[in-house]
């Protein structure tokens, strides 16, 4: 098969994310983009690599719209073409990131909305830059209908995945190849167009490292890394994988070691299951938010992050103890928090 664009091969589909929990999407019935067409306004929110833009350009060349980024929105007066139409507008976060105040850019594509008589829209976010209910309401005095849906773009399933592996990449045995990465602990990273594309270019040739330890290095090496242009230039920070697997390793560490879920992304108070960065009390507290806007974690609601793999989690908290003992972080210490009174490794922290 000629290789091809993952549009070729694959029809996505979503979430709806409603009062903070999720409708539809993969663990009931999906959203097909075509039900979705007479709506007045929605966001679509994704992981980095999910397809947000992929999925616009192709919503729009079907439906006869016009997809146009945050960035070219914001920076012209008006043009022609974007009147009578429905306008897609790609990546709000490229125009957050970096910034101080993340309600400025909202607030001009708001601006611009209005201009324009109030067009039907459709806004793309990175989840970890989306500021949950509060854009939603600001949103809403700008929709057509007064209703604003948001939606989180679905994962890729086995099937979507094989499908990209043999038309996209030209690797014949899709099964065998989503095995090894599941053999190896990585089949995380086959749920994301932008992981898979990665993963499928380091090991083509089923030239997989020789170690497990040497597979999840690789694995964490690319969900870690910033791919996008514009987000790198906001933050060259992010250019810095060592210290944002460090800033990971901490936070998975605490998770795992506490039983949380995860952490709250946005300004709110902590919980038990979903604690703040506030409570870590961590000097390093710009690296650990950076860290959560990684692919290493996802956050499918947009209010709270979660680890992407329960695995590639256990590693790379395994990786910052293992650091920390040899800085001279007590073994005992360490044993201490993951043993019961009978001396053996809790149940749940086996994989750790």
């Amino acid at each position: 098969m000629v290789p091809g664009a993952v549009n070729d091969f694959v029809r996505r589909t979503c979430t709806e994310i409603t009062g903070g929990k999720t409708k539809g999407g993969n663990a009931g019935n999906p959203i097909g983009f075509e039900e979705l067409a007479e709506a007045g306004a929605y966001v679509l929110l994704g992981a980095p690599g999910s397809g947000k833009t992929t999925e616009f350009e192709r919503q729009a060349g079907e439906s006869g719209g016009l997809c146009v980024t945050a960035r070219d929105f914001l920076t012209f007066e008006d043009k022609a073409e974007w009147h009578g139409v429905t306008l897609f507008i790609d990546a709000l976060d490229e125009r957050r990131a970096g910034r101080a105040d993340g309600g400025t850019p909202l607030d001009a594509i708001r601006t611009k909305l209005e201009r324009l008589g109030g067009p039907k829209f459709r806004l793309s976010c990175r989840e970890a830059d989306w500021f949950g209910s509060n854009d939603r309401d600001h949103l809403k005095a700008v929709a057509p209908d007064g209703v604003v849906r948001v939606l989180h773009l679905d994962p890729l399933t086995e099937k979507n995945a094989e499908e990209i592996l043999q038309g996209v990449y030209g690797i014949a045995d899709a099964q065998a190849f989503i095995g090894s990465a599941r053999e190896r602990g990585v089949d995380g990273m086959l749920v994301n167009p932008q992981g898979l594309g990665l993963l499928a270019r380091a090991v083509k040739h089923d030239d997989w490292p020789s170690t497990r330890t040497e597979t999840f290095e690789l694995a964490c090496e690319k969900l870690v890394r910033e791919h996008n242009e514009a987000h790198r230039i906001a933050e060259p920070e992010t250019a810095d994988t060592e210290a944002l697997m460090r800033a990971a390793g901490r936070l998975f560490a605490v998770q795992l070691l506490t039983g949380a879920e995860g952490y709250q992304r946005l300004q709110a108070e902590g919980t038990r299951d979903f604690p703040a960065l506030e409570d870590l009390r961590d000097t390093e507290a710009d690296w650990l938010r950076r860290t959560l806007r990684t692919k290493l974690f996802t956050a499918p609601d947009g209010d709270q992050a979660l680890p992407f793999h329960r695995q590639i989690a256990e590693f790379v908290a395994a990786r910052y103890l293992s650091e920390r003992i040899a800085e001279g972080l007590p073994l005992g210490r360490v044993l201490a928090l993951v043993t019961g009174l009978d001396g053996a490794v809790v149940t749940g922290l086996r994989g750790l």
